[in-house]
């Protein structure tokens, strides 16, 4: 989905909830759920859009408007123990955020 499309959604109420997924140190990608099915948020050019900070994904999220209702998560996902060849976790490690920064 690009950030047009994402816009778009915002002000219809059509967004189900968003995302944030740090991937590694400065990189970060959103995930946008309508309608029971997940997109990644991609630029113009078809490239995943990668904010370089939280802070900066949120700003985005925010000036878009429209997304007052919808539920915004964090996700950080732990490769270590995958690495090292255990079982991966199946529990939920989103932590619900703001777009203003302070916990849900």
């Amino acid at each position: 989905m690009k950030l047009n499309e994402l816009t778009e959604k915002a002000h219809a109420q059509q967004i189900d909830e968003i995302v944030i997924e740090s991937m590694e140190g400065d990189i970060f990608t959103v995930h946008i759920t309508t309608g029971g099915e997940t997109d990644t948020l991609l630029n113009e050019d078809d490239t995943i859009l990668t904010p370089q900070s939280l802070n900066s994904a949120k700003t985005m999220l925010r000036e878009m408007g429209g997304l007052e209702s919808v539920p915004i998560y964090l996700k950080h996902s732990v490769t270590h123990d995958e690495m090292m060849g255990s079982e991966t976790e199946t529990a939920d490690d989103r932590m619900p955020i703001t777009l203003e920064g302070e916990a849900w």
